[in-house]
């Protein structure tokens, strides 16, 4: 019997270009998605709109848009219905507070729905990816005090 290979190629990973960055309100399905996900309010002033779009070998476009928001390394993380993730390296992102408080969660969604948001000036670590729990525990470790919300468990560091 004779077995003939199939030849194998690399896998390309998207390259995603960023189109343009809007203030929330300007499109409706990312509103409508906010407000299904509980968080429209909450993220009047943390998250932006995303327009990004990725060009395949054979010059063909594709435009997505998404809900966003800047991670440390000064990429975008997005959230979409079918779609939540960095549209380069994941990083920690960072919203600075007052107080020597760090409060750290595991995504950006968790932190808009936590019911004490308008109530804390404490600085807000977001993991972004359970893989950066050790990078967020060292960041948390700069503040003389930290507390963790994470809904689901994390793998150990």
């Amino acid at each position: 019997m004779i077995y003939i290979r199939k030849r194998r190629h690399a896998v390309r990973l998207p390259h995603y270009q960023i189109a343009e960055v809007k203030p929330l309100g300007q499109n409706h399905e990312i509103e409508a998605y906010l407000r299904t996900s509980g968080i429209w309010l909450q993220a009047q002033n943390k998250l932006k709109e995303v327009y990004y779009y990725v060009q395949d070998e054979s010059n063909r476009r594709k435009n997505f848009f998404a809900a966003g928001w800047l991670n440390e390394l000064g990429h975008w993380q997005v959230a979409a219905p079918n779609f939540t993730g960095c549209l380069c390296r994941p990083a920690l992102t960072i919203f600075p507070g007052e107080k020597d408080e760090a409060w750290l969660f595991e995504t950006c969604f968790d932190y808009l729905r936590h019911p004490e948001l308008l109530n804390t000036k404490a600085h807000i670590i977001i993991l972004n990816d359970p893989g950066l729990l050790a990078a967020g525990l060292a960041k948390a470790k700069e503040f003389h005090q930290t507390r963790t919300f994470f809904n689901n468990p994390l793998p150990a560091p």
